[in-house]
């Protein structure tokens, strides 16, 4: 009776420490995303949810971009959210919805663990949520008022839903994600493919492929659509192998891609067709399609992400249990390697989620001061500029225009006569800002600088 006491002691100290280094893991997730939640930098894309999140909180039916049309582009959960969040402040209102956001992030790695429990073992879900509470690419964009993280979490507690067998909330979470990217569709089709043969659904797999490729092999034979479907007509593209193996091995590393291979390959032996599994294939074939520029559009494999790294815990684990079947003696070996080896990527993958968090806060920064600025400027305030979302959302009852990348100082110069522009702003950060406004001597062709910081410089113009 003490030999069983004592087992039974030894098993709820196992489950205590278990739960304390997953706890563990969550705060070391939350304190690398909260560090930067209260940040000066605002992305053009994150200025547009957070100006339309603000006319949703007084107007409900006022889902209108800076120009005052419709916007399509993404469906509207996101900015309905954040509208439940308003405060005078702008600055302030960023940083509530970055809170929302990261707790999303953080919501994600524990969906995480739930899941590679259910379908795999509870020290594969361990590890995979301390992998994902580091992973550079995820807290990289848990503090960026994007729909990538939001969805990325609504698609796994939709996931985790399915693998618990609560059918009703899979597809209430299947549609919020649904209604936050449509990208996130496939999660909707996951109910049929488990019910699908194997045979069947690796048909369906094949044919979706070559039904993909065939499309962006022969698109450019045919005229490019117009209106709102050539928004997504040209997110399909022939992939680019040397980005995407880049961004993999930046993100994820040559050993996690390996044992993320070994964790697919032991999935397939053991016949572990999941809901996890098959949205790994069925999202990875659309992925597979879709633009590969490093950096640039790495947030399109997010929805990857922690299935990835399930499949990478468990690759991990599999392995060392296949090591020990062969070689008995080397199993320790095997376990001692696991042990060290997962630490050091986690304390890598943290240093380098810091690093690029770091650095990307100091950009597309200076634009609530130059508003600051210019509000006390001679009126109008019609002013044009290559971001005019941010400045939009710092102030919205100014007249901003676009600066794209194909203007010219002549075409330039056309618009201000048109608009009757009184102010010009140029900063380093727009991604479209035209190449010669780097080196143009603005202040010799009728422009007069004003105010200059942050990489943000307002010109008045002296004439037309």
């Amino acid at each position: 009776m003490s030999n069983l006491k004592f087992l039974i002691s030894k098993n709820q100290l196992c489950q205590i420490g278990f739960w304390i280094i997953l706890g563990l893991f969550l705060i070391a997730g939350a304190l690398i995303k909260f560090s930067f939640v209260f940040q000066e930098s605002l992305w053009p894309d994150e200025a547009l949810y957070l100006y339309i999140a603000r006319n949703l909180s007084w107007d409900l039916t006022n889902l209108t971009d800076i120009t005052g049309t419709w916007f399509y582009h993404n469906p509207p959960l996101l900015m309905y959210l954040l509208s439940l969040f308003p405060t005078g402040n702008p600055a302030d209102f960023a940083s509530a919805a970055r809170a929302l956001i990261t707790l999303m992030g953080i919501g994600t790695i524990l969906i995480t663990y739930f899941i590679a429990r259910k379908v795999y073992h509870p020290l594969v879900g361990l590890i995979a949520a301390g992998l994902l509470a580091v992973c550079p690419l995820t807290n990289w964009h848990s503090i960026r008022i994007l729909t990538d993280i939001p969805v990325v979490f609504f698609i796994y507690l939709a996931i985790c839903m399915l693998v618990y067998d609560r059918r009703i909330a899979f597809y209430f979470f299947g549609f919020c994600a649904v209604l936050t990217k449509y990208s996130a569709f496939p999660i909707l089709l996951i109910p049929l493919l488990l019910r699908l043969k194997p045979r069947i659904w690796l048909l369906m797999y094949f044919s979706l492929f070559l039904l993909l490729l065939g499309f962006v092999s022969i698109r450019s034979a045919f005229p490019a659509p117009t209106g709102w479907i050539s928004s997504f007509y040209y997110y399909f593209q022939i992939p680019d192998v040397f980005h995407m193996l880049k961004e993999s091995e930046f993100f994820l590393g040559y050993f996690l891609m390996l044992f993320a291979a070994a964790g697919f390959f032991f999935t397939l032996k053991e016949k572990k067709y999941s809901a996890l599994f098959h949205w790994l294939l069925l999202f990875g074939l659309f992925r597979f399609f879709l633009p590969w520029v490093i950096f640039r559009v790495s947030r399109y494999t997010l929805p990857l992400y922690p299935g990835l790294l399930i499949f990478a815990a468990y690759g991990c684990y599999q392995s060392v249990i296949f090591i020990g079947s062969i070689w008995p003696k080397s199993s320790k070996w095997a376990t001692a390697f696991l042990l060290l080896s997962i630490p050091v990527i986690m304390s890598f993958h943290a240093l380098k989620s810091v690093d690029m968090m770091n650095k990307t806060s100091n950009t597309f920064v200076g634009f609530a001061k130059a508003i600051d600025f210019l509000k006390n400027q001679p009126p109008p305030h019609i002013v044009a500029t290559p971001s005019p979302r941010q400045m939009k959302y710092y102030e919205p009852e100014f007249n901003f225009y676009d600066i794209g990348a194909d203007v010219t100082p002549d075409s330039l110069k056309l618009l201000i006569l048109e608009k009757k522009i009184e102010y010009l702003s140029i900063d380093i950060w727009s991604p479209h800002l035209p190449s010669w406004c780097r080196t143009y001597d603005f202040q010799k062709n009728g422009y007069q600088l004003i105010y200059a910081s942050k990489g943000v410089y307002l010109f008045r113009i002296l004439k037309y």
